[in-house]
């Protein structure tokens, strides 16, 4: 059980630095100077862990308020880590604390310490680059950095076009017309949805930094714009199509200036895809995989891997599939690849393999619905294969909770969202169990 205390340190005279001590788990223990101090260490009340009320602390409320602001910081923190399941060290505890309270900053810095709604975003996205946030104990990915960039720079143009933000500006009447800002630049309904989240979190980041105190961006009617987009996945007989092309007549397909499909390329795009439609895994998990991933146990083959996006261990049993893509490399995974060739060869793979059933796709720009018809191989990319699996897996019988295990969804109303399976599909499944037999 974790416990924070405050504790005097004693110097030559009557006066006490005092520090903080939290253990939270065996063998973590922080020791942490707040850098505040008590002119009398008579004066100090060991129970409550504050300075007592008397005259002679001049400063007793003010240095007060701080110890209890930074025990709910430590208090915090802890919490959190231990909801998201995420390991909690000094490092990050410290890490923390420096910024609260401002610790090896220039008197330029301490000039800017309370940041305006703009900069502020600005330096998130900079200091959480290489700084672990708390919610995860990671720095952001690069993928998750350009994405609150992105949303920085359609703010920071609305900022500069319709009128100047603040922090008190964030409320109803701007919600409205950001939201109508980004329909006239024909931004999708999703895509306003991911910036409105992420705002949300810069003033949720920047409020816990007493920055502000306005909580309108937590009204229900602050929310999240959405819709349900339409996505592919493969079942298991065109991915059987796609495991059974023969790539050694291919000839050379140049897609742009910079790439050209080649039999060698085209092979190692389809093995990579093809493990990943039988694992779950992400493109940035099996497009990293070695020999030091494939293990044994007893007479069974697994890949063992720690996801880079969450830091999860997985142990996937490897199946016939995936284990002849192995064997044709010696036991080697296909090379990494750069995604974007991936997708150039994945659509020719498709086309290849006559996945060519007709798509229609709808999504809401600049506030209008429009419909788009596609062939179905011009809509597969890396992520359909995780896709694939999921939904295959799902349909095949597996337990929800084992597939969720290795997709890392939270719950079972996301899971059921991200799988392509219709309402008949659900109840053909849910039939065969012995409930309905």
């Amino acid at each position: 059980m974790a416990k924070l205390t405050f504790v005097l340190r004693r110097g030559k005279s009557k006066s006490a630095s005092i520090n903080l001590f939290f253990n939270y788990g065996t063998k973590k223990r922080l020791r942490y100077s707040t850098g505040l101090e008590i002119s009398d260490f008579k004066n100090w009340d060991e129970r409550k862990m504050r300075i007592k009320n008397v005259v002679d602390e001049v400063h007793r409320n003010k240095i007060n308020t701080r110890l209890s602001e930074i025990q709910t910081l430590v208090e915090k923190i802890h919490v959190e880590n231990i909801t998201n399941g995420v390991p909690l060290n000094n490092e990050m505890l410290k890490n923390e604390l420096d910024i609260f309270l401002n610790r090896g900053k220039t008197n330029e810095e301490e000039k800017n310490n309370n940041l305006e709604l703009l900069p502020f975003f600005d330096w998130f996205i900079e200091h959480y680059k290489n700084n672990p946030l708390v919610s995860t104990g990671r720095p952001m990915s690069s993928g998750t950095s350009r994405t609150y960039r992105n949303s920085y720079n359609i703010l920071k143009r609305f900022n500069d076009s319709i009128y100047s933000l603040s922090y008190d500006k964030i409320g109803v009447d701007f919600y409205d017309s950001f939201l109508k800002f980004m329909r006239e630049n024909e931004y999708s309904l999703n895509y306003i949805g991911t910036s409105i989240k992420i705002l949300k979190t810069i003033m949720h980041a920047s409020f816990e930094k007493g920055f502000h105190q306005n909580l309108d961006f937590k009204k229900r009617y602050f929310k999240k714009p959405s819709e349900q987009v339409f996505n592919i996945y493969l079942n298991t007989s065109e991915l059987q199509k796609i495991h059974e092309l023969d790539f050694s007549n291919f000839v050379d397909k140049k897609i742009n200036d910079d790439f050209v499909i080649t039999s060698e390329k085209i092979d190692n795009a389809r093995d990579l895809f093809l493990i990943s439609a039988n694992t779950g895994l992400r493109v940035s998990d099996f497009n990293n995989l070695s020999k030091k991933n494939i293990i044994k146990e007893k007479d069974s083959y697994y890949i063992s891997i720690v996801t880079q996006k969450n830091s999860k261990l997985l142990t996937i049993p490897i199946n016939k599939t995936v284990k002849a893509i192995l064997e044709k490399r010696n036991g080697n995974p296909p090379p990494k690849m750069p995604e974007q060739h991936i997708n150039y060869c994945l659509k020719e793979i498709g086309e290849l393999a006559k996945i060519n059933e007709v798509i229609e796709k709808s999504i809401t720009k600049g506030g209008i619905k429009k419909t788009k018809k596609f062939k179905k191989f011009e809509l597969i990319t890396n992520h359909t294969g995780r896709r694939s699996f999921c939904t295959n897996a799902y349909k095949s019988g597996m337990p929800t909770i084992d597939i969720m295990t290795i997709s890392g969804h939270s719950t079972e109303k996301v899971f059921y969202n991200y799988i392509k399976v219709d309402d008949i599909e659900r109840a053909e499944k849910i039939k065969m169990h012995k409930f309905f037999s």
